[in-house]
């Protein structure tokens, strides 16, 4: 909680800098005192979706293929590839690309200010009928006929990250080094339905986790020798490293596996075990932020 503390004391600072100075937010400037304040401000659009869009499709791949990829990797799942067998699955994400306001305080330094919103799906059936044949599968004999409907596993989530932050820029404002403090508000239901059991769950979570973190990156500025009153740049960032101070995995695990325990009772029981057996070391391993190229996209420069 102290670097939170300290990074909203910078950004107060900065703020109060800017408004006892009087600098205006036109770019119509006069005179050679602020002249760097032409391009002041700025727009920026980050269309990376992350994980959002990743991960359903890694869901996808993994679920459908999964008998092929352990076979190609020398990995026996035993029960849990039968499950496989007999599940078809389905992942699916939207996303509104994360949007950002910057505003220079000093020529090289500039608050920073961003939200988004995305969203990822994953649906796992077992038919009725496979659900019989899956219960031969595990050697729990013929009861095809005492499974009365589908069994279905369901998590819908959404992700609405909000960040605050400040970019120090090199000379000519292309290279920055991004210090951020981000809320990640999560919202998510994960419902299961077991057709051998009758039995429905319905798990709804609203969550968020706190985090600071470092970004590396670049603003390229696409005409560079045009005076125009905007000014359009591309936008990469090549990592962000960061650690949540106050973390979502757990909360998550928790629910997501008591779906799964749920989904399974009566099939075959699996052995999924409790947060709290996990190493220390693993837990902090699981509340780093860690990206490659986490921000692709544009600006306008005003």
């Amino acid at each position: 909680m102290k670097k939170i503390f300290i990074l909203l004391s910078v950004l107060f600072c900065l703020s109060a800098y800017a408004s006892a100075k009087g600098l205006p937010l036109s770019t119509e400037v006069t005179g050679e005192d602020y002249s760097w304040i032409k391009g002041r401000q700025m727009i920026s659009v980050n269309l990376n979706p992350g994980g959002a869009v990743f991960y359903p499709l890694l869901f996808n791949t993994a679920v459908n293929n999964a008998v092929n990829l352990t076979g190609l990797i020398g990995m026996d799942l035993g029960d849990i590839n039968k499950y496989f067998d007999y599940a078809d699955a389905k992942g699916s994400a939207w996303y509104i690309p994360a949007i950002s306001y910057s505003l220079f305080v000093h020529n090289q330094i500039a608050l920073e200010t961003g939200i988004g919103v995305y969203s990822s799906t994953y649906d796992l059936t077992i038919t009725k009928e496979n659900a019989g044949k899956l219960l031969e599968a595990l050697g729990q004999g013929n009861y095809a006929g005492v499974v009365g409907k589908d069994t279905t596993f369901n998590a819908s989530f959404i992700f609405m990250p909000v960040t605050f932050g400040v970019k120090f820029y090199g000379p000519k404002r292309q290279f920055y080094n991004a210090f951020r403090f981000g809320i990640d508000a999560f919202f998510y239901t994960v419902t299961t339905d077991n057709g051998l059991t009758g039995i429905r769950t319905d798990h709804t979570v609203h969550d968020a986790a706190l985090y600071v973190s470092y970004e590396l990156g670049w603003n390229i500025e696409l005409f560079p020798t045009k005076e125009w009153r905007v000014k359009p740049t591309i936008d990469i960032a090549i990592l962000e490293i960061g650690y949540y101070v106050r973390p979502w995995t757990q909360n998550v695990y928790n629910t997501v596996t008591g779906g799964v325990t749920s989904l399974t009772a009566g099939f075959s029981a699996f052995n999924i075990p409790a947060w709290s057996s996990f190493p220390d070391w693993a837990k902090y391993l699981a509340n780093i932020r860690f990206a490659l190229f986490p921000r692709i996209g544009f600006s306008l420069r005003f």
